[in-house]
């Protein structure tokens, strides 16, 4: 039996059920009340037009949701999760930059607002990346003009570096950075 198929029929009984269930009460009502008296008892017509309000809410909702076409743009687009935080360079201002993929490069863009002026200029566009290999994180410095260093050891030119947790990062002599790991970030 094919899928959609057996979903409408899902649907179907359900719509069946809320009509038959709005007709019993409907019967009930007025089988057992006269209109005259039912004009009487204000007290209990109150209750028993709350009781429809509430079930005529139920049932619209049931057939807006049912009967409803979602939007071609909910249809059609896909909601990205955010992504986990693998680890972070903290910056001396208290922001950091976080480390959310495989590899992430980092170059003069990344310190805009933190760095001012003549110091943002000696770092590269593209200055330093940070890769996520099996066994931890791996720094690499890219070719720049004034260098990376990490614990005051220049990487130029040494290719991947492997990061310890609180590393120093000293880009360009322009700013001091500390690495750390997302799991051993404490609160």
């Amino acid at each position: 039996m094919d899928r959609s198929k057996s979903g409408g029929v899902r649907e179907w009984s359900g719509l069946i059920l809320i009509i038959l269930v709005l007709v019993l009460i409907g019967l009930a009502i007025f089988q057992r009340v006269t209109l005259s008296q039912w004009f009487q008892n204000e007290g209990l017509d109150i209750l028993y037009a709350v009781i429809l309000a509430i079930i005529a809410g139920l049932g619209i909702e049931f057939f807006y949701r049912q009967f409803s076409k979602k939007s071609r743009f909910s249809r059609t687009t896909m909601v990205m999760k955010p992504r986990k935080v693998l680890a972070r360079v903290n910056l001396p201002d208290g922001k950091h930059l976080t480390i959310s993929k495989y590899n992430r490069v980092f170059g003069r863009e990344d310190f805009l607002g933190v760095l001012v002026g003549e110091k943002l200029l000696f770092i590269g566009k593209d200055h330093f990346k940070i890769t996520r290999m099996d066994d931890g994180f791996y720094i690499e410095d890219l070719e720049t003009k004034n260098g990376t260093w990490v614990n005051g050891e220049n990487i130029q030119g040494l290719g991947k570096i492997k990061l310890m947790h609180n590393d120093e990062i000293d880009v360009a002599h322009a700013i001091l950075t500390v690495y750390q790991e997302e799991d051993l970030i404490e609160g």
